[in-house]
């Protein structure tokens, strides 16, 4: 009994096991346990593997001096999946996290990890005006459990990208003088703005610690753009 039980076998198994067995049951229930076994060492190792890419993340992006730098990136295509609800305070936020991060039905918790951002959407583009509430979403790793109506990409292109310290809310500033910066260097917005956490919460309570990054798609001004906005 002691062997069967090693083996993940409940007290009404063994009770099945014992009142009829026969060769061929023997190597079914084997042959499960296996299936089951290999399933759990499967979940294992995706959640070391995950683990050590949050360890990765952590010990790298807390090398991070340029805090401020504003630096324009190339960046691919990615997918991710939202909650469309604005979230304005951090009440609405706290109750946002469990409810987008249980829709992805993962083995690891997302929290640790710089898959976590916001969406801030531009209210007018032309006058650079954006809204106060901010769209959660989830970027997605390979995940085949969500449908793919739930999904939505964020297209590649150029953007213009800053780290800064301290919460989620505190991002005025820094977009204002980010966009102070495109438009000098001759460039438009070309999208909504994203803020990505690349230390959240759930590794340190210093304000001080934590980052964001503030990612906003741009393109290059046209000559015939800039004498358009000229006259």
């Amino acid at each position: 009994i002691k062997e069967l039980r090693r083996l993940g076998m409940s007290i009404d198994d063994i009770k099945i096991y014992f009142d009829n067995r026969n060769l061929q049951q023997s190597i079914n229930m084997l042959k499960d346990k296996q299936y089951q076994l290999r399933n759990k060492i499967d979940e294992l190792q995706h959640l070391e593997e995950s683990i050590s890419e949050k360890i990765d993340h952590l010990e790298e992006i807390s090398q991070v001096s340029n805090i401020g730098e504003i630096v324009i990136k190339e960046i691919k295509e990615r997918e991710i999946i939202a909650f469309d609800k604005p979230i304005k305070n951090e009440i609405e936020l706290g109750y946002a996290f469990p409810e987008l991060e249980n829709s992805l039905k993962e083995v690891s918790p997302v929290l640790g990890s710089n898959r976590i951002g916001f969406i801030t959407k531009l209210m007018d583009r032309a006058l650079n005006q954006y809204s106060e509430s901010v769209i959660f979403f989830l970027f997605i790793n390979e995940n085949k459990n969500i449908e793919e109506k739930d999904r939505k990409k964020i297209k590649k292109g150029t953007y213009a990208c800053a780290y800064y310290k301290g919460n989620v809310w505190e991002k005025d500033d820094n977009i204002d003088k980010m966009i102070q910066y495109i438009e000098n260097e001759g460039y438009q917005i070309n999208g909504d703005i994203l803020q990505i956490i690349q230390i959240d919460v759930s590794v340190t309570d210093q304000s001080e610690e934590s980052l964001y990054e503030i990612q906003i798609p741009i393109t290059k001004v046209t000559t015939v753009e800039s004498s358009l906005h000229v006259k």
